[in-house]
């Protein structure tokens, strides 16, 4: 679902992460999604998606745009070689699979990252 190459997407989304996204999108007047990476974390990295408004997301450096119907994720450039491979995924509560709450989950490349057990975490391996 990427502009750069379908079969090979820098990241993948799951048809449940985009229909959430667009539910946030809608009922909250977001313009986009930014995916980014940060230092920290149990693993030395966190994931982040945020949302930003049509100003911020101009602002952004050649950001590489997924798009699904009306809904916009940008993927941080200076970030993207650490999200390579990455699925975002969103799950719901079901407490008979003992899931206790709705949340964005991400899931490394394994061949490329190892996470850790929170799920926002993660460590890029070396090459």
């Amino acid at each position: 679902m990427c502009i750069r190459d379908r079969m090979n997407p820098i990241i993948n989304i799951t048809k449940s992460a985009w229909t959430k996204m667009a539910q946030i999108s809608k009922s909250n007047s977001v313009y986009s999604f930014l995916f980014t990476a940060s230092s920290g974390g149990c693993s030395g990295f966190n994931y982040k998606l945020i949302t930003i408004d049509k100003t911020e997301f101009n602002d952004l450096i050649k950001p590489n745009i997924l798009e699904n119907d009306n809904t916009i994720i940008a993927v941080d450039p200076f970030a993207e070689m650490y999200l390579l491979g990455t699925t975002i995924d969103y799950i719901k509560e079901d407490y008979g699979k003992n899931i206790f709450e709705s949340k964005f989950v991400f899931i490394p490349d394994k061949n490329l990252a190892t996470g850790c057990g929170c799920g926002v975490s993660f460590n890029p391996k070396t090459v």
